[in-house]
């Protein structure tokens, strides 16, 4: 019952995060400016008060309750690993562009927590999470169910079933 569940919900938060996804590169342009105490992998993931970015309040459904939604920059991510800090500091398409990028990697994260969240000690809590040889030397990280993050008191909805990445590389 508890997968069938998690199935019917399924198409449902598949449109909202594309809605949210197409809304995104819009969204990004009100961010409000203020001081925030996180842990900073871009400062070799030193605990630091730093100026961050974070959406107005009337969009907090699009960004992450967890984190600041210039996440992207500060845990560098993707191609930002290349920037310097002058780079981002002083390039309004860098600073939109990894705040939309933060958004497209958590599409209607608070959203989903607010309207889909489930506590932690539910019936309907379970989680499959695996990382599956793909195509073309891609894998596919599949997460699908309810997912925990420290700090929180409820479990995100999790439906992620293509996920395609680049194989990590040991070494």
């Amino acid at each position: 019952m508890k997968y069938a569940i998690w199935a019917i919900l399924w198409p449902l938060l598949f449109l909202i995060g594309l809605a949210f996804r197409i809304l995104s590169p819009l969204a990004v342009c009100f961010v409000t400016r203020a001081p925030y105490l996180t842990t900073v992998k871009r400062l070799d993931s030193k605990l630091t008060l730093l100026n961050r970015d974070r959406l107005v309040w009337w969009l907090t459904w699009f960004d992450t309750d967890d984190n600041a939604t210039d996440e992207y920059w500060y845990g560098v991510y993707d191609a930002t690993s290349t920037w310097t800090q002058a780079d981002y500091d002083n390039s309004k398409f860098i600073r939109w562009y990894c705040r939309m990028m933060w958004l497209q990697r958590n599409s209607a994260y608070t959203f989903n927590r607010k309207f889909f969240g489930i506590a932690k000690n539910s019936w309907l809590r379970w989680q499959y999470k695996t990382i599956k040889p793909f195509l073309f030397g891609k894998v596919n990280d599949i997460n699908i169910g309810w997912k925990e993050h420290s700090g929180q008191n409820k479990l995100l909805y999790a439906g992620r079933i293509l996920g395609l990445r680049t194989p990590k590389v040991e070494g």
